[in-house]
């Protein structure tokens, strides 16, 4: 069964400047893919070709199987989609405004009125979904931008930027519908706070100068560190890389003594890490520690950077 959402060696650029220089993934329905990367690195332009909004110069975005591009009218149907700046319109009350979003989706005339309660009740814009759109906060304007995405009970959702400028208890409510409204979907956020993505997303793809400089779980990956004397470092990297768990292992001098970065499947394969260790060379010392989402997106694109031409 083929992804929801397939994005396969897409090429884009603005005039002379390259946005995207062949990026590909995949987001399979139930997922919530995280999009990362500094500011210009092609993040917004992606959201925009998976929409439709957009045409890749080479290569092929598609949705629930059907290539996105022109004639794609029944594959954009299935798509919702929530830009930076949501298109709300303030002098429209809120059922109104949801009213209108519904008929602009082909949601039939008479499953309209379902529809528009299934989105008050799953946004929780009961108290409001009478008031026009500009008295509301930012809190209840982003809700309402989230409720128009998921009109249509679209396969495919695409978020931008959905909790920046909130508040704290404003985020913590935000997070929680987007939790609902993604249920069951393939859903792209775009954000840069590391701890929206580490709190929402399955999986995380990093973009930078528009390639691709990482893909993983966004959740913290356990590494054991080892500090070693007495051994050749290029011996032990073979030797720890071939334990039953070590995903992967890296070495670094710090003044006569190296220091093995292993990425481990649990931290419970320290005592076999260890025995390794101590039949190789000298043990100093060996650690258990969490990089961060926020280290590992520096390391990607400092590596990035570097592998650049």
């Amino acid at each position: 069964m083929s992804a929801s959402i397939e994005f396969i060696d897409v090429r884009k650029r603005y005039g002379a400047q390259p946005v995207l220089r062949g990026v590909s993934f995949a987001v399979q329905r139930g997922e919530i893919l995280g999009l990362l990367g500094p500011n210009g690195c092609g993040k917004t332009t992606t959201l925009r070709l998976v929409a439709g909004f957009l045409s890749p110069d080479s290569g092929e975005v598609r949705v629930c199987g059907e290539a996105i591009g022109s004639g794609s009218v029944a594959a954009r149907r299935r798509i919702g989609y929530l830009p930076e700046r949501a298109p709300l319109y303030d002098a429209l009350r809120v059922r109104d405004y949801l009213g209108f979003i519904a008929a602009a989706k082909g949601v039939a005339r008479s499953a309209q009125a379902r529809a528009i309660d299934q989105a008050v009740h799953d946004f929780a814009l009961a108290s409001v979904q009478h008031k026009p759109i500009g008295t509301l906060s930012k809190g209840y304007r982003q809700r309402v931008g989230l409720a128009q995405a998921t009109l249509a009970d679209p396969e495919v959702l695409l978020l931008d930027e959905a909790t920046n400028g909130l508040d704290a208890l404003q985020i913590v409510e935000a997070r929680a519908l987007i939790r609902r409204g993604s249920a069951g979907r393939a859903v792209i956020f775009c954000s840069h706070l590391m701890q929206e993505v580490t709190a929402l997303c399955d999986r995380v793809i990093v973009l930078h100068e528009g390639r691709t400089v990482a893909m993983a779980d966004a959740t913290a990956a356990p590494r054991l560190e080892l500090r070693m004397t007495g051994i050749d470092a290029d011996a032990a990297l073979r030797m720890l890389a071939a334990v039953p768990g070590v995903s992967e292992a890296l070495a670094r001098d710090e003044d006569g003594v190296i220091v093995f970065d292993c990425r481990v499947e649990s931290p419970n394969i320290a005592d076999a890490l260890a025995r390794c260790a101590v039949s190789s060379g000298r043990l100093l010392a060996l650690e258990t520690k969490h990089a961060t989402l926020e280290d590992r997106f520096i390391a990607a694109v400092t590596q990035g950077e570097a592998a650049a031409p």
